[in-house]
């Protein structure tokens, strides 16, 4: 029992620092990326190739860093979560 709450403990902490460290990595993955006016948030997206980036909420956002933005979160890294 005290090894499986140690190992849940450490996914725990994975998971944290996993969706905390990447808004460092963000401005990276989508450098050249203009943040919109957080007025404007959420705002509308249209793309029409698939470009996906993972979010620091675990959702994969198809559009790309814009569409990440758009929904108020920083990206963690290109491609699906």
């Amino acid at each position: 029992m005290a090894a499986s709450k140690m190992v849940a403990t450490l996914c725990l902490m994975v998971l944290v620092f996993g969706l905390c460290l990447p808004k460092a990595q963000s401005q990276d993955v989508c450098a050249g990326v203009e943040r919109p006016d957080p007025e404007t948030i959420p705002c509308t997206i249209n793309c029409f190739v698939p470009d996906p980036v993972c979010g620091t909420d675990g959702v994969t956002y198809a559009c790309g860093c814009l569409d990440a933005f758009c929904h108020g979160v920083d990206v963690v890294k290109e491609g699906e979560c």
